[in-house]
């Protein structure tokens, strides 16, 4: 293989899978009545300004010539989340959801430019439909903890753009299974803890390719306390994605021309985010929530700050 000196980044980043959502954030521990029906409406906004590369290009001296850190390489992106649960038989939800994004990519135009062109890439706003996402979870347990098992699975519907320094997603396919711990502390206060396995599908274009797996695990933490009757809820939260597999930005210069184009899909990705949020009960039928995570840490990815805004009527 020949050496190659990377002279571009980009990255995927998907809000709905760092779990950041309008439901109350323990609420995944415990299912609702019954015929119950909540229908959700979320907006994210995430913003980065740039692109965060993987510790060896920091640590060893053979990378020295490569950059952790590509500035002005930044993303804005607005996602509107559709998504409904309904509880047809006691302790047993079905859910199902789907978000569409906006981007726009406000890097450096000519900095980073992209082997494979990258259709988003020139500074205007794109909009798609990303990946349904349809699922079930159990509740097995109410005390002395809540515990319920999830599965689901993600299917892209759009032909959206998957390389390039701004994309909406990986369009691969994946099944997700997961487990949600939630006990209450007292009469106001609660932990959460939600941990999910993907098994995503391999991108098979070539052997080349489908060699690095991307596979994934999602670990969400929450503590929160609730006031005012408990019609106000507020938290800490906590998200953490990790890859189990992918290319690094420190290993671009051992990779063939076809891995290379095809990067985005192929990354090694891991991000942290911690941050807060409220949520407050409008009505009998009606709440919402804010809520922000700050970028902590990450490799191969953009240094995104999630913001959000979201609303759950519950007419069952």
């Amino acid at each position: 293989m020949r050496q190659r000196q990377a002279s571009f980044c980009s990255v995927v980043f998907v809000l709905v899978g760092l779990g950041l959502a309008s439901r109350e954030a323990h609420a995944q521990a415990w299912v609702g009545d019954k015929g119950s029906l909540d229908v959700s409406l979320d907006y994210n906004l995430g913003i980065s300004n740039k692109v965060i590369g993987d510790s060896k290009l920091d640590i060893d001296p053979a990378q020295a010539g490569n950059q952790s850190k590509f500035p002005d390489a930044g993303t804005t992106t607005h996602q509107i989340a559709l998504a409904a649960e309904f509880v047809p038989l006691r302790n047993l939800a079905v859910t199902v959801g789907l978000p569409f994004v906006f981007l726009k990519y406000t890097g450096n135009k000519t900095a980073y430019p992209h082997p494979g062109g990258g259709s988003y890439d020139d500074g205007t706003t794109f909009k798609t439909p990303t990946d349904l996402r349809t699922g079930v979870r159990y509740q097995m347990l109410e005390e002395p903890f809540a515990l319920s098992p999830h599965l689901g699975v993600s299917i892209p519907v759009a032909n959206y753009e998957y390389i390039g320094n701004s994309v909406a997603g990986r369009h691969l396919k994946a099944l997700h299974a997961g487990l949600s711990i939630g006990r209450q502390l007292g009469d106001a206060s609660y932990v959460h803890l939600t941990y999910e396995f993907s098994l995503v599908e391999k991108f098979d274009l070539t052997a080349e390719t489908a060699k690095h797996g991307q596979n994934r695990s999602d670990l969400a933490f929450t503590i929160g306390h609730k006031l005012l009757q408990q019609r106000l809820d507020l938290h800490l939260d906590a998200s953490l994605r990790a890859t189990h597999g992918g290319v690094n930005f420190s290993e671009f210069g051992m990779l063939t021309e076809t891995e290379l184009l095809y990067h985005d899909v192929l990354l090694d990705e891991d991000i942290f985010l911690a941050g807060g949020g409220l949520g407050y009960q409008l009505t009998n039928s009606l709440s919402m929530s804010l809520a922000a995570r700050f970028f902590v840490k990450g490799s191969n990815t953009q240094n995104a700050n999630v913001f959000a805004l979201g609303f759950v009527w519950s007419p069952l």
